[in-house]
């Protein structure tokens, strides 16, 4: 049965038991809220409203009153936009944004994609979308804004520390197809190189894949790439890290509100242990990425090397509603097997290399020619 809201809200008022005690103790006047939507709806000057937006509005202003840019109530239709990143599949720019001290910023732009084809790198901060400032922007209206049809444009106005001055940025959207990983052998070397894009769904199975083909080909040492990838499921860092550390060994620490600790171990009983490794990072690498790079550097099963990570160390509760609007809401902060806190301090290499604009405009990438040269190093050769 529908009810609008303007009824809905009055019933949840009216039937609850303790607001008047909850005003007197803790100055909350739930009253109040009724009085501004009343207002709102009668007085404001372009009518008529919609109540539904109020609805919405109101619920998103109460998960923004909590200051964590990883909480977040969408409506439906932007609970589609975010359902479509986890899905792999979705139309945009192919670049993953966050907020950093108060500032829209470019988390990673996905490999092959219009993001990074225009020359988007990690860490660049978004002053602007289509000449709108984004100071103060929500991070779900920031997305909704950047996204959009294929074939259709957005200009970002961007900020690059190693730059003086702005520049514009004009990109054509296109269909955005995230591959999970991709994989390659250094014939030369012996070296096999894993890059992971993002952990999906579909990443283990991948994986275990890529792992089997590679594994015939003996390879003697390993680097796993995870330079500009956002993150994403729990479940698959988990997993990818099994597949490299002993069985049952402790891969994260979730840390809830009421003192609880959940402890992730490792699951696979055949992980491949015997070949010297190297992850690289960079401060596109967040979430999920930490995840791995922080327990396969705490065992001390692979040296890390890259710039410092993103420091996204929070675990998000994705709640979705019959209409389907969903929760993103921050419910605990992870640690690593070392017990050493992620959220905003990231995960600092062992080897910390710089890839400058310099070196991307000449085709350079020193980062991996380290840990190439790392790997042959620990192989004596």
């Amino acid at each position: 049965m529908y009810v609008p809201p303007s009824e809905a809200l009055k019933a949840i008022i009216l039937s609850s038991k303790n607001f008047s005690s909850l005003a007197k103790e803790e100055g909350v006047d739930f009253l109040m809220f009724q009085e501004v939507w009343d207002a709102v709806k009668k007085d404001y000057v372009k009518q008529p409203i919609d109540e539904s937006r109020l609805f919405y509005g109101a619920l998103e202003g109460i998960v923004s009153s909590l200051d964590d840019p990883y909480s977040v109530f969408l409506d439906p239709e932007l609970s589609q936009i975010f359902e479509s990143d986890l899905s792999g599949e979705f139309e945009g720019i192919g670049a993953e944004i966050g907020i950093r001290k108060d500032q829209l910023v470019i988390l990673a732009p996905l490999a092959n994609t219009p993001a990074s084809r225009s020359g988007l790198l990690a860490g660049d901060a978004i002053l602007f979308i289509d000449d709108i400032d984004t100071f103060d922007m929500s991070l779900d209206e920031a997305v909704a804004r950047i996204r959009g049809a294929q074939g259709t444009q957005v200009k970002l106005t961007i900020f690059r520390e190693s730059e003086s001055e702005t520049r514009d940025i004009t990109i054509t959207r296109d269909r955005i197809h995230v591959d999970s990983l991709t994989w390659r052998f250094d014939d030369e070397r012996g070296i096999a190189v894993i890059q992971l894009n993002q952990f999906l769904e579909v990443t283990e199975q991948e994986l275990h894949t890529a792992l089997n083909e590679l594994l015939l080909k003996e390879p003697r040492g390993i680097i796993l790439d995870l330079r500009n990838n956002p993150g994403g499921f729990l479940l698959t860092a988990i997993q990818v890290t099994s597949q490299f550390i002993p069985e049952d060994q402790l891969v994260v620490e979730e840390h809830f509100s009421d003192g609880s600790v959940q402890e992730y171990r490792s699951e696979n009983a055949q992980p491949i242990l015997d070949i010297p490794m190297i992850v690289l990072v960079n401060e596109g690498s967040a979430s999920a990425s930490e995840i791995v790079a922080g327990a396969l550097q705490d065992y001390k099963r692979a040296k890390v090397i890259g710039e410092k990570t993103f420091g996204k160390g929070s675990v998000q509760d994705f709640r979705k509603f019959p209409d389907g609007s969903t929760l993103k809401l921050t419910v605990a902060e992870w640690t690593t097997p070392n017990s050493r806190s992620i959220t905003d301090q990231g995960i600092t290499p062992d080897i910390v290399v710089e890839l400058t604009t310099e070196d991307i405009n000449n085709n350079l990438d020193p980062q991996y020619d380290k840990a190439v040269e790392d790997l042959l190093q620990q192989l004596g050769s």
